[in-house]
């Protein structure tokens, strides 16, 4: 049977992260819609916070819409590992307790994994140390919760076999294209500008980042994304002995770390986080100082024989919302601009399966991620919230 031309809803898709190309891979299964992805990178580069994502995926959210995502995405991912393996190592994680308060915490996360049918057991200190032996310092935990369904993906790989999967179903990848505007008629987009091409457009889908709120501005949107610094470190390179480490989390501190093969990563959140007001790049230069007290109160953490110096620095940029939520859904009172905006790569692939059936009026839960939640506050006051939800809370901002 032939195509319906008229019926075909035409999609434009801005950013070609792992996103952006989860939802065009989602789109593309699609007979009746057209879909283009439009990038400001040349093809195969991958130069916002994609590229850099240190990989590290948990299923367990506070939020239990969250939880469902990480869910379906954790699904995406072992299926991709079956053609592409390096995609994703389902590791499992273990979250560790240094105080019998935050220990309280922990069994109250085993008990919200029971509820939302999450694998989760609370584990001796003894045995966490046998998983991990490089990474727990059995003197400085008072509790382990080992969560089997978390894991280590690497985000390249999953952008490149969604791509690939989109393309054969006839995505249509447009690299080294900046948006310049939007046409709009009414309420309603009809087209975006780059500076090539018109393309006509009945929806537009942004996903591009950091770069968001600069596109969305262009349609007289703000997106109440905030920029953060946030380091991520690297040990000395190794002969790789494979990935059945479970990845490592300290929740009370902010730290979490993992084994990459050939050499360890430790990431930190227990810092004043710097936050660019123009960010242009998703690595920023290494700024000493701060960071470099926030790593070395983290790598404290490990076992004293296994501790390392760093060799290779990451200053990347993140944006986070004020509730470090994602933004998900209808966009601005614009008819057909839609955000997929602060989505990480634990919820990426079911952002997207979500995104498309409220696209296309399937149910979907996402109420908590509706990105008008913040209407009625300033910016000052978004990144206010946002700076107050990113630290742990356990050490008040300003403390050594």
């Amino acid at each position: 049977m032939e195509l319906n031309v008229a019926a075909v809803r035409r999609i434009v898709v801005i950013g070609a992260g792992i996103v952006g190309t989860a939802v065009a891979e989602r789109l593309g299964g699609r007979r009746d819609c057209a879909v283009t992805v439009v990038d400001r990178a040349a093809r195969g580069r991958l130069p916002g916070s994609t590229g850099h994502a240190p990989g590290f995926v948990g299923v367990l959210a506070e939020n239990p819409v969250l939880t469902e995502l990480a869910r379906m995405s954790v699904a995406v991912y072992r299926d991709l590992a079956r053609r592409h393996p390096p995609a994703f190592h389902q590791v499992g994680a273990l979250e560790l307790a240094s105080t019998t308060q935050t220990a309280d915490r922990l069994a109250r996360r085993a008990e919200a994994a029971a509820d939302h049918d999450v694998p989760a057991a609370l584990v001796t200190v003894g045995q966490a140390a046998r998983m991990a032996p490089r990474l727990v310092a059995q003197a400085r935990v008072e509790a382990a919760l080992h969560l089997p369904w978390d894991g280590a993906a690497d985000a390249r790989v999953i952008t490149a076999a969604l791509r690939a999967d989109a393309e054969a179903t006839g995505v249509r990848f447009v690299p080294n294209a900046n948006v310049l505007g939007f046409d709009v008629r009414g309420n309603r987009l009809t087209a975006v500008r780059t500076a090539d091409d018109v393309l006509g457009a009945d929806d537009v889908i942004i996903a591009c980042g950091f770069w968001g709120p600069a596109v969305a501005d262009l349609v007289g949107v703000s997106l109440p994304l905030v920029p953060i610094a946030h380091p991520y470190v690297y040990s000395r390179r190794r002969a790789a002995w494979g990935l059945a480490t479970p990845l490592v989390r300290w929740p009370e501190h902010g730290v979490y770390a993992r084994d990459h093969g050939d050499r360890d990563g430790l990431g930190t959140s227990d810092h004043d986080p710097p936050t660019p007001s123009c960010v242009d790049q998703a690595e920023l230069p290494w700024p000493g100082g701060e960071l470099d007290r926030a790593v070395a109160r983290a790598l404290a953490l490990l076992p004293s024989e296994h501790r390392w110096d760093p060799v290779e620095r990451l200053n990347g940029v993140q944006s986070i919302t004020p509730d470090k939520a994602p933004l998900l859904g209808p966009l601005g009172g614009v008819d057909g601009l839609w955000a997929a905006e602060a989505v990480w790569v634990t919820h990426a692939a079911g952002a997207a399966h979500t995104l498309v059936a409220l696209m296309f009026d399937q149910r979907a839960a996402v109420g908590p991620l509706d990105p008008g939640r913040f209407a009625g506050l300033s910016p000052a006051e978004w990144r206010r919230r946002a700076l107050a939800c990113y630290r742990p809370e356990t050490r008040p901002p300003g403390d050594p």
